[in-house]
Formats: structure tokens, sequence, C-alpha cells
């Protein structure tokens, strides 16, 4: 039986979040908790950077609700930036994977999923967001991105939409990922 896998992408400062996006502190904790709670349930397995910021609580949750399995991408062979930044959170993860060095995983880590799941933006989103366009063009995936639409401060620029048409959703609510798991 094929399990569907789910990466997640999100702000590592959350704060970013109701900074930017006009949501509030508890509107932004209980997206969070609501995203975590319906993975879980939906048995879905996740894919997560463990470190700080949105795919960890998102995994926190969904780890608390039961969810069976969070899949750790771990740059095991960065020699520029390393990885003991990122050892407090590494046990949420019931599996890794070295997945190369930091680049490799702003490169890879939005396919690793049937569907990639963004909750706000950071420089290391928007790198895992653009690089989906070249495992579209090149390496044939499917993997569809869906976009919380209100914890960014406006859509992605229409340059990059371009490049993920066809892959890209926009959603508001819980209610409405659903639909697509």
């Amino acid at each position: 039986m094929y399990i569907m896998k789910v990466s997640i992408l999100g702000a590592g400062d959350i704060t970013k979040i109701h900074r930017f996006s006009g949501m509030s502190e508890s509107e932004v904790k209980i997206l969070i908790e609501d995203v975590g709670k319906l993975l879980a349930r939906k048995k879905v397995e996740l894919v997560i950077v463990p470190v700080r910021g949105i795919p960890y609580e998102v995994a926190k949750v969904y780890k608390e609700n039961k969810g069976p399995k969070v899949i750790g991408a771990v740059p095991k062979d960065d020699k520029e930036y390393g990885i003991m930044h990122i050892e407090e959170y590494r046990h949420i993860s019931d599996e890794e994977f070295n997945i190369g060095d930091w680049y490799d995983l702003n490169g890879r880590i939005a396919a690793k999923g049937d569907i990639a799941i963004c909750i706000g933006m950071s420089g290391g989103t928007i790198c895992d967001v653009a690089m989906l366009k070249y495992h579209y063009k090149y390496l044939g995936k499917k993997t569809k991105l869906i976009i919380f639409e209100n914890t960014l401060s406006s859509k992605l620029p229409p340059e990059l939409e371009e490049d993920l048409k066809g892959n890209l959703i926009y959603i508001k609510s819980v209610k409405e990922l659903e639909k697509y798991l």
C-alpha cells in the first residue's frame, strides 16, 4: 500500500508570519495545530528538515496526534554551514536520510513529497519553492505545491508562479487542504 508523503516548508522564524501576513500569533498557532492534526489523521508521512520553525512545530503536533512517521532530511555532508545548529531538533525524526549539503537540501526538499505544504516564507523557503521548477521541467516530478496564502505578505511573484504553473495551489484554510490529501 502506498503512503502519501508530504513535505512541510515554511518560515524558521515563525514571528515573520504574524509580522508580515496580518495573521495574529494565536491564528498562526491554531493553523499549525490544525495542519499537524489533519496530517496525522490522514496517516501521511511527513518529510521535513528537522530545524526550528514551521516544519518542526507541525511535526510536533503530528506526532502528538499519532502521525505514523516523520522523515528528517539532514544535510550531513555539509562542510560550509554544518548541522550543529539543528542537533536539538533531530529527535523529532523517526527516520533520517542524508540529503547532501544545505544547497542540495534547498534544491530537493520540496520535491521529496507528493505534496509540499508551505506555511510562511523565508530565504530558505523561497529557494525550496523555486527549485521545484527544475524538478517539473527536467525530472518529470508532479509534486503539488500548496501554499497557505494567508501566511504570506503577498502571493509569489508572477515570474515564479509561471514556472510552477499547473502545480501551484493557493489556499487559506485547513478545510481546503483536506481536499488535496
